[in-house]
């Protein structure tokens, strides 16, 4: 995901049409005045069968025009399901000025029958320029109540820890989170 670059604001897209398993675009969008913050955003998806198993690759990369520095943002993921089992992985950076972050994250998704999945995921950013690093590891399960009545519960365990720039070393915040949100669609 490469939002934040340009948000909402008006831009000039462009997207290929569908090309067997691939889809591309790109958007550009001019902030205004001479030596502001242009930004240029290109995303592409390929989607393919493989031994029984759906492999979706998907990359992003946006740029905005900074003064000082521009800021660049890059992902790139793959994502198998075969049968009840979906795995995913990423990896992410963002450069701007003195920020130079690295992100990671996986998930396994295992659907255990149709009204119930199970998912675990893990996620983990360090910033290089200031040692700033965020580690997030959890589970969710899924169930379906009735049609369109769906619970989730959320149990996450964090850790932050707070870069050269506000006390090096420090933890600012670490914990356990649980949650129970309940969804109705109609």
């Amino acid at each position: 995901d490469i939002s934040g670059m340009s948000g909402d604001l008006n831009k000039i897209a462009y997207h290929l049409p569908a090309m067997g398993g691939l889809t591309a675009g790109i958007s550009f969008m001019d902030s205004g005045a001479t030596g502001s913050a242009d930004s240029t955003e290109v995303g592409a998806k390929y989607a393919m069968s493989a031994g029984g198993a759906a492999v979706t690759i998907g990359a992003a990369s946006a740029t905005t025009e900074d003064d000082t520095q521009d800021i660049d943002s890059q992902v790139i993921g793959i994502k198998v399901a075969s049968g009840n089992i979906t795995a995913a992985i990423s990896q992410a950076t963002y450069e701007a000025s003195n920020t130079d972050e690295e992100s990671t994250g996986a998930s396994v998704s295992f659907k255990v029958s149709d009204a119930m999945t199970f998912t675990v995921h893990t996620a983990e950013t360090d910033d290089s320029t200031s040692s700033e690093e965020y580690t997030n590891t959890g589970v969710e399960v899924k169930y379906t109540i009735a049609s369109g009545l769906t619970a989730f519960l959320n149990v996450e365990d964090y850790d932050y820890t707070i870069g050269s720039g506000s006390g090096a070393g420090t933890t600012a915040d670490s914990g356990t989170v649980s949650k129970l949100t309940i969804k109705a669609a109609f």
